[in-house]
């Protein structure tokens, strides 16, 4: 039985990573080259069959592997359904906003707002297809005689950290990916997070994966960004942790 789990996390998962660097490497950017009304109008029919293929992928793939886990206790099992699992979250909270507005009919297709759209679109889709490439990494290394350690660290605690300095990262990338491009549409920065999630860049304040809480250590800008003088806003961020990284680093300083 846990053969079979692990058949099926690492096909679905190996499924799931091929078709989201293909449309990171091919896809998005064959429809970009055909200008921006054509690549809002394909993006309707392609982001409907992708979803169904990929949601059903992620979710198999997590399921599979967790009931590997749960038969072996091998923690590497657990750090790839972590991954492959975090892209079901990850879609919802921070690419289901931009989705919306890429298929609202009101959109036009040949503006600058669209172009901006499809682009973003393509940042955060990169973030998920990453997630799926480690999670296939894991469970083929964990999978290979004599490499189950390298899969996760050296010990089960050390799987777990990892998982959670992963999750760390991809939350940075996007919170700061979203920040830059509010900042180029308004013209200024977010005077808080809470401004990202008013205006649609983000479902929610994702949790700091260190503290358990959605806070966050912001950075304020020098200057203001706005062309009429507003106060400074946003300008980075780091994670709220006082702890140590695995590598040695403070997590405040990521």
């Amino acid at each position: 039985m846990n053969l079979a789990f692990e058949f099926v996390a690492l096909f679905a998962t190996a499924l799931f990573g091929g078709a989201a660097l293909y449309i990171n490497l091919v896809e998005h950017p064959a429809r970009m080259e055909c200008g921006t009304a054509l690549a809002a109008t394909e993006f309707g029919p392609s982001y409907r069959r992708a979803t169904r293929l990929q949601a059903s992928l992620a979710i198999v793939a997590f399921i599979s592997a967790l009931g590997s886990w749960w038969m072996n206790r091998d923690p590497s099992w657990l750090a790839g359904a972590i991954l492959i699992g975090a892209v079901v979250p990850f879609t919802l909270i921070a690419i289901l906003p931009t989705n919306k507005k890429l298929l609202d009919p009101a959109l036009d297709r040949n503006s600058e707002d669209a172009r901006q759209l499809l682009n973003r679109w393509e940042r955060l889709h990169a973030v998920r297809t990453v997630l799926s490439l480690a999670a296939l990494t894991v469970f083929v290394l964990g999978t290979v005689p004599g490499t189950r350690g390298l899969a996760t660290g050296r010990a089960s605690g050390d799987s777990v950290l990892g998982a959670r300095e992963a999750v760390l990262r991809q939350d940075l990338f996007v919170l700061r990916s979203e920040i830059s491009q509010y900042t180029r549409d308004k013209r200024k920065a977010p005077q808080s997070l809470e401004d990202l999630k008013t205006a649609g860049y983000i479902r929610e304040i994702p949790k700091d994966p260190m503290t358990n809480a959605a806070s966050w250590k912001v950075v304020q800008e020098d200057a203001p960004s706005a062309v009429d003088r507003q106060q400074p806003g946003i300008s980075d961020l780091h994670s709220a942790s006082n702890r140590t990284a695995s590598d040695g680093t403070a997590y405040s300083t990521w």
